[in-house]
């Protein structure tokens, strides 16, 4: 009798398992997958939970009919890129973090001379099309200058008459399938990082960097988290003189301001342990404090707060003032049209500084011949003369440069 009553026990019970199943699928059936997506988001790009992302959008592959399926894949695309990424996070030390307005952000690096200058693209010649929302970098030196078209990275180079040569562009290679754009140049005018928004970043713009091999850059390198994230990265500086790195991330406002962080470059990178705990928040830089050692960088800290805010901008002190006459005043080289009209002004200037060093003698013989010394009288009347002559050539080198100019 008992196997007859475990007989029809087990009868009974395959039809409740069966029902339970069907429970189930159900269940996976009347999920509301665009809840499912936002989770998986947010367990990626919130909190770097790799393994929740996977779990969810697993979830996601067996809702029948999926309404958004493209958002899926590129979301899985995605989390395989931060697995990827998370295996190799470099172990920077970040010393500091501000939150600045996207709009003149860059203006925030303290940046030596030496380093070069960031400048906006209001800042260079109209000649030069440069792209919105962008960057300038030139060089200590002024002569090299590389920034952001709407086609990628352009570069141009001063010529020893003081104006640029026409700009060439760096290689499409370095779009990596996006634009080019925040470029940065070390002094070895070998290095080159940059900023790019391609399909293969992690999100958005992620910062890459090239070497020069001879004249052409060779396919970027994306330098991976914690620089990077799943929002805009971009403007990596490196000063060589104080020995601090710079870079901006919008990751903690998307779209809204941007957060500054100065680290502590390497010559050699060395990843954050995969089993450490405090590896996610280390790639997020959630919390700077968990990057810094127990290394002393208060000589860091001071040699960048000797800096002065806006250090980084390049000097616009105007090479000269000439007006032309509907009212233009030129300013710099760069921006005669004109090469003969170019040569025309370095006579000028040379002759205009001697103009100016007679003004400054004349000015001294007459508080000399006013405290008695009446022998400067004679050189008075010679200076005299010889700054009505000066002054006739400055108008009529004047004349010929307007003219040259207005061709």
């Amino acid at each position: 009798m008992k196997t007859k009553v475990i007989s029809i026990a087990l009868l009974f019970a395959f039809p409740l398992m069966a029902s339970g199943a069907q429970k189930k699928r159900a269940a996976a059936v009347n999920v509301n997958p665009e809840e499912l997506l936002e989770q998986a988001r947010q367990a990626a790009l919130d909190v770097y939970d790799v393994k929740a992302a996977q779990d969810l959008i697993a979830k996601l592959r067996r809702v029948k009919n999926l309404p958004d399926k493209d958002a899926v894949d590129r979301l899985e695309e995605q989390v395989d890129r931060m697995e990827s990424m998370m295996q190799r996070v470099d172990a920077i030390e970040v010393i500091d973090s501000l939150t600045v307005s996207r709009n003149d952000f860059f203006n925030h690096y303290r940046l030596s001379s030496a380093a070069g200058y960031i400048l906006s693209p209001e800042d260079i010649d109209k000649s030069f099309k440069a792209a919105d929302n962008s960057t300038v970098y030139m060089s200590e030196d002024a002569n090299v200058m590389v920034w952001s078209t709407n086609e990628g990275l352009a570069e141009s180079h001063k010529l020893t008459d003081g104006t640029w040569e026409p700009a060439s562009m760096l290689g499409e290679n370095l779009n990596v399938g996006g634009t080019a754009n925040y470029p940065f140049l070390m002094t070895d005018g070998i290095t080159l990082y940059y900023a790019a928004d391609g399909d293969n970043s992690l999100g958005g713009y992620d910062i890459y960097v090239t070497r020069r091999n001879g004249e052409e850059f060779p396919a970027p390198q994306n330098l991976g988290m914690p620089y990077n994230s799943p929002y805009d990265d971009f403007l990596l500086v490196i000063d060589e003189e104080t020995g601090a790195g710079w870079f901006a991330s919008d990751r903690n406002s998307p779209g809204g301001d941007v957060t500054i962080y100065v680290f502590v470059p390497s010559e050699t990178r060395v990843n954050v342990d995969v089993d450490d705990p405090h590896l996610a928040a280390r790639a997020r830089l959630s919390d700077i404090k968990l990057t810094q050692t127990d290394t002393d960088r208060s000589e860091l800290i001071a040699r960048i707060n000797a800096i002065d805010p806006g250090a980084g901008a390049a000097d616009d002190t105007p090479d000269f003032e000439f007006v032309m006459p509907d009212g233009v005043v030129l300013t710099r080289w760069d921006q005669f049209h004109s090469e003969k009209a170019r040569r025309l002004m370095e006579y000028y200037i040379d002759a205009l500084a001697d103009y100016e060093a007679q003004v400054e003698n004349l000015d001294n013989l007459r508080a000399q011949y006013g405290r008695g010394n009446k022998n400067a009288g004679t050189a008075i009347l010679k200076i005299e003369n010889q700054l009505k002559v000066s002054e006739s050539q400055l108008k009529s080198m004047s004349n010929r440069i307007i003219e040259a100019e207005s061709k």
